[in-house]
């Protein structure tokens, strides 16, 4: 909170900040943009439960969407021959996922969102036991705290390699 406190006296970000942060980080798909942005804008608004209730399913479906990407196979087939996208729980489960999002990021992404041990708050949310009170604990502040980091350093450094090019083509 004390970061986000800064944040506020600093900057009087909007909604459209958000949105262009979220559109143009590499890591959100883009049709989540939109989702993203808002989930990411509700949180620096201080409306938590708005922001975790838009956040917890797109780092969901953006852990799938990145291991789709790299080859993971996400769904299953049932015994109808149906088949089933896989929860968070299962998809940090794929020996895939530390190779796409590093051990520090998959231990994050547990942590906060799918073990039993942690905050759980992807279970939490899907199965509606959050209440008032949960959506404001440290937890939940950590969880948007989190994809902000998450959107915001994907967007920094994908920017910094652009300008060190544009810097080296310059200087030739």
């Amino acid at each position: 909170m004390p970061a986000l406190e800064v944040l506020w006296m600093e900057h009087r970000l909007q909604e459209p900040d958000f949105l262009t942060l979220a559109s143009q980080s590499p890591i959100v798909p883009k049709d989540r943009v939109r989702l993203f942005g808002k989930a990411l804008f509700a949180g620096y608004d201080g409306d938590f439960a708005t922001a975790l209730h838009l956040l917890v399913p797109q780092i969901e479906q953006l852990v799938r969407h990145h291991l789709k990407c790299s080859g993971a196979r996400t769904t299953t087939l049932d015994l109808n021959g149906l088949e089933n996208e896989l929860g968070l729980r299962a998809l940090m489960d794929l020996r895939e996922t530390e190779k796409v999002f590093g051990p520090d990021l998959s231990f994050e992404i547990r942590a906060l969102f799918c073990d039993p041990a942690g905050a759980n708050l992807r279970n939490q949310i899907a199965h509606g036991l959050l209440d008032d009170d949960a959506c404001q604990s440290v937890y939940s502040i950590y969880a948007w705290w989190f994809g902000l980091k998450l959107v915001f350093r994907v967007f920094w450094n994908a920017s910094q390699k652009v300008a060190s090019v544009g810097r080296e083509a310059r200087d030739q």
